[in-house]
């Protein structure tokens, strides 16, 4: 069953009835209750359109002609209330139709925008449109021949099948009609047939809306699937210049390292020539400065702070801070020693055994150190350069509890750090 039949299924009768009995003639007819009925449904169905938004004054005219009818009808004026009722039905019907009209053309409108754009993005010709239903004109003719020439148009005379019932039940009652009742009734036939030509345009429109509703979706659909090709030539782009890339972060890594072999072995070579000058120099300065001095370099071992001298607890009379000759001698060539060559930081550092008490241990530790300092100095050690100080019993390095122990951790180091 089409749209429009459905949305009157319930109305269907009232007005067949109505002409029917009309037509015959009869002297005496029901009560139009079912009349009334019916255009009650017929505003209730307009103004659920939005006929309130799109045909607000044919919806009043359909709300005045109702109440007139309601008040006959309380009268006991049943003919003038069917009249009213029929004529309140029309024109909410008419509100209704010019509702949906105006709703169908914007959806129509926006269809074609959407299908446009989709078009001009996608880069496809525009198919030519059948154009709007709803523009179709209505021909300046009499009523009847409206109605025939809506059945003969190839594009509307299949729809609207129960409006053009009601536009030919309309006409059909005319030759009933009373002369003086005439023009009200030939203005509802008029109104009748042009509600029978607005609903087949308007499903003429849907048909079309339809038609565009599919046409969108195949546009969506290649849209989609374009997107998608484009996408994956993308990724496609995109590995292939990931891979050159890679391939050409490979011969530049490897490049790379072979210059940096090259380099590292320049300078290991380099480095090796520089080492062994530098050892030539301090061999040559060792001797030199022991035989100024008269006497042999302190004892020295490298750790991580650098080079490391260390007299020996013998150095010092027992609980002095004087140097024995022989160990003055040793400092003399080591500050000579130092100071023929460039080098960092020079740090005296005096300790003791844990014998006696703390304090004169820590004081004894940094007189003896200061005491080195100065041979130093003495010796030609740039006096900034070097420091000294004392640490008592705190930094053991063997036993406490033997002699042989204590010898040991009684002992000044003359720390050379790296330059």
């Amino acid at each position: 069953m089409r749209q429009s039949f459905a949305h009157f299924r319930t109305a269907l009768y009232a007005p067949i009835i109505c002409c029917a009995l009309l037509a015959a003639g009869c002297a005496s007819l029901p009560p139009p209750t079912a009349e009334l009925d019916a255009a009650r449904q017929a505003v209730a169905r307009a103004e659920s359109a939005d006929a309130d938004q799109y045909a607000p004054e044919a919806l009043d005219s359909a709300r005045g002609a109702l109440q007139r009818a309601q008040a006959a009808m309380a009268r006991g004026r049943e003919d003038e209330a069917r009249s009213g009722a029929l004529t309140a039905a029309a024109d909410a019907d008419l509100a209704r139709v010019r509702s949906s009209a105006a709703r169908t053309r914007a959806e129509y409108l926006q269809k074609t925008a959407e299908i446009a754009e989709l078009r001009t993005r996608l880069q496809i010709d525009e198919a030519p449109l059948m154009g709007d239903s709803l523009d179709i004109p209505v021909p300046a003719s009499p009523v009847e021949q409206r109605v025939q020439a809506l059945d003969a148009d190839p594009r509307l005379g299949q729809f609207a099948q129960y409006e053009r019932l009601q536009a030919r039940q309309a006409l059909a009652a005319l030759p009933t009609v009373a002369r003086r009742e005439l023009p009200a009734a030939l203005a509802l036939a008029e109104r009748r047939v042009g509600i029978a030509e607005q609903a087949a345009r308007i499903e003429a429109a849907r048909r079309e809306i339809d038609r565009l509703d599919r046409e969108r979706s195949d546009l969506l659909v290649e849209s989609s699937r374009r997107d998608a090709e484009r996408a994956r030539a993308e990724a496609e782009r995109m590995r292939i210049q990931a891979q050159l890339q890679a391939e050409e972060a490979e011969r530049l890594r490897a490049q790379t390292e072979q210059v940096e072999a090259v380099l590292d072995g320049a300078q290991a070579a380099q480095q090796g020539k520089v080492d062994a000058a530098r050892e030539k120099e301090a061999a040559l300065a060792r001797k030199e400065a022991e035989l100024v001095a008269g006497a042999k370099l302190p004892p020295m071992r490298r750790d991580a702070r650098g080079e490391v001298f260390t007299l020996a607890g013998d150095a010092f009379a027992s609980g002095q801070a004087q140097l024995t000759k022989s160990a003055a001698a040793s400092i003399k060539a080591l500050g000579v020693y130092l100071a023929a060559l460039p080098g960092g930081a020079v740090q005296v550092v005096g300790h003791s055994d844990s014998q006696g008490d703390a304090a004169a241990n820590q004081g004894l530790s940094e007189r003896r150190a200061q005491q080195v300092r100065a041979g130093l100095v003495a010796a030609g050690l740039a006096r900034a350069r070097v420091t000294a100080q004392g640490r008592g019993a705190a930094e053991p390095v063997a036993d406490n509890g033997s002699a042989a122990g204590r010898a040991k951790n009684r002992r000044v180091e003359i720390v050379v750090s790296e330059k």
